[in-house]
């Protein structure tokens, strides 16, 4: 793990770089040279003020992705839930660089309009554009028009989406090793933890997108667990269901920002929320060396985990 000079920023060649952008989640995961994988956005306006701590993300990532017909490429956007803290300055991004897919979770689509900020709703514009592009072309979409649907959904059953093609959706229990066309399966994993079927219709934490992403294809090596917004249950969940080898992380960015309800929760025998002391055991068994746990609600310079 080591500190990304401000006046001499560069992406690492293969590894997770995890963006000071104040309480909400960036990062940006290196594949190779020629391919990047974005998980979330959180560009603060004020970012941009000299005197300001926090990444202008927007501006680092049109100056350090790599270069595909002389623009920015970012090869795959993940937007977890959409929260403004997960996707602040995507309106920006998609005018500034060219990303090949989006991933993301049916509750996109569930979202009224005035339950979302502007910038989700230049998401959700974006990935009905692409789902509709994906219907009628199938695996003939282009890059700059795929879209990848995380998690299931009675929603897809519905008129409109009924011709989605399967292979463009992922529900948990898989991995996905191909990113904008092009599989990485020798260097890349993205193994899908959440959201679980039953989690479309609760709060929208709830629907976050929770991933596992593996820089080489194996486990020991260059692992990072992205757990998103969940609370306690449903990483519990995660925990109970999953295999050692999709658990595994040598780095680990904190649910939710560090709420404590991600291992503080209320049961119905409660009269209080309690430590579930169980959560910390199985995070601490899924642990690897070397081992970083990330918590993005600070200001430092940012951090980057080479794989």
């Amino acid at each position: 793990m080591t500190q990304i000079d401000d006046n001499d920023l560069e992406l690492p060649a293969q590894g997770f770089v995890f963006w000071p952008v104040g309480t909400g989640d960036s990062t940006t995961v290196t594949v190779n040279a020629d391919t990047a994988f974005q998980v979330d956005l959180h560009h603060l306006a004020s970012s941009n003020d000299d005197d300001d701590p926090h990444t202008p993300i927007v501006d680092q990532l049109k100056q350090l992705l790599p270069k595909q017909d002389d623009e920015p490429y970012l090869a795959t956007f993940v937007l977890t839930h959409p929260d403004e803290d997960h996707c602040l300055g995507f309106a920006d991004l998609l005018k500034e660089v060219s990303i090949g897919e989006l991933w993301f979770s049916p509750r996109i689509f569930r979202e009224y309009k005035k339950d979302l900020c502007d910038d989700a709703k230049a998401f959700q514009k974006e990935a009905k554009r692409r789902v509709k592009k994906t219907i009628a072309n199938g695996d003939n979409t282009s890059s700059g028009d795929r879209v990848r649907i995380i998690g299931y959904d009675d929603l897809l059953e519905e008129e409109e989406f009924k011709n989605f093609p399967r292979n463009r959706l992922t529900v948990p229990g898989n991995a996905i090793t191909d990113l904008d066309g092009t599989d990485h399966a020798t260097e890349f994993r993205a193994f899908v933890h959440a959201p679980f079927k039953d989690d479309a219709t609760g709060d929208r934490n709830d629907c976050s997108i929770a991933l596992q992403i593996r820089l080489i294809d194996d486990p020991g090596v260059g692992s990072g667990l992205l757990l998103g917004d969940h609370c306690y249950p449903t990483i519990k969940r995660i925990f109970d269901r999953s295999q050692t080898d999709d658990l595994a992380w040598n780095v680990m960015l904190a649910a939710h920002h560090c709420s404590k309800s991600a291992m503080y929760w209320k049961d119905d025998d409660d009269e209080d929320e309690v430590l579930k002391q169980d959560i910390l055991d199985a995070m601490e068994d899924a642990e690897l060396t070397p081992d970083y746990i990330v918590a993005e609600f600070g200001a430092n310079p940012g951090i980057k985990q080479e794989g």
